[in-house]
């Protein structure tokens, strides 16, 4: 009985071992993040209305560890893309990033708030910025931490590549040669969008819209390009035309 007693005692000294290590690294330091799971993301303007030609993306940022009494100060700075043909510029593909985030007092998490700007180079190419999370003192639990195979230590979590586009997907209706339209094309679509005030999202969402409506809109966006004093030009470079039924 009192060798069981013990063993016993010995497994809950061994226990009472790992729930405090466990603690201890958890309570130990605080940590910040992006995200964990992945270090890229894609903004797509695709579906938003033409005319909209700013927004503000709210990046969440977790925090790990210790909740605090007080505000804490993060510190973000931003990288750009080495490839001219791709890379975001301050001003004309976003608005200048702010260099510090609060983390409220008693909160696990807090935004980056990054104001995105749309051009017409996005119809051609991607823009990418990175925004990275600044290594401190108040921010540093080993969480963070990872070694790759030679041992060498890297940071995780920290660093998010945003990439925006303008991804305007043809709807699934519009077939080759649509009768209503014609030849697929981004710059035709968003005219179309545009003149006859329909949403994006409406556009290319899975509902069906009755075929009397897409004449109506292939025939009102005809109209306006019969109007125009020089010709129209599709990304061709050809006059822009609508569908047969709608001529």
């Amino acid at each position: 009985m009192k060798r069981l007693i013990l063993i016993i005692g010995i497994i809950n000294s061994v226990l009472q071992g790992c729930q405090l290590t466990e603690i201890d690294e958890y309570v130990g330091g605080s940590s910040i993040y992006f995200s964990v799971e992945h270090d890229t993301m894609t903004y797509s303007w695709g579906t938003v209305d033409g005319n909209v030609q700013k927004r503000v993306l709210q990046l969440p940022i977790y925090l790990f560890g210790e909740v605090k009494d007080y505000d804490r100060k993060i510190r973000i700075h931003t990288e750009l893309c080495n490839t001219d043909s791709v890379r975001a510029v301050e001003g004309v593909d976003f608005q200048a990033i702010t260099e510090e985030v609060i983390l409220p007092a008693n909160c696990k998490e807090t935004s980056l708030d990054i104001t995105m700007l749309r051009t017409e180079a996005l119809r051609k190419h991607d823009r990418i910025v990175t925004v990275i999370i600044e290594v401190s003192e108040e921010f540093d639990s080993e969480f963070n931490w990872r070694k790759d195979y030679d041992g060498n230590l890297y940071f995780i979590g920290h660093r998010m590549t945003i990439i925006s586009n303008e991804d305007f997907p043809r709807p699934w209706w519009w077939r080759e040669n649509n009768n209503f339209f014609g030849e697929w094309s981004f710059k035709k679509a968003d005219l179309i969008c545009t003149l006859c005030d329909i949403p994006r999202k409406e556009f290319i969402g899975n509902n069906v819209i009755p075929d009397f409506k897409l004449r109506y809109y292939a025939k009102k966006v005809q109209r306006w390009l019969d109007e125009q004093e020089d010709p129209y030009l599709d990304e061709n470079l050809e006059p822009m035309t609508m569908g047969q039924d709608a001529q």
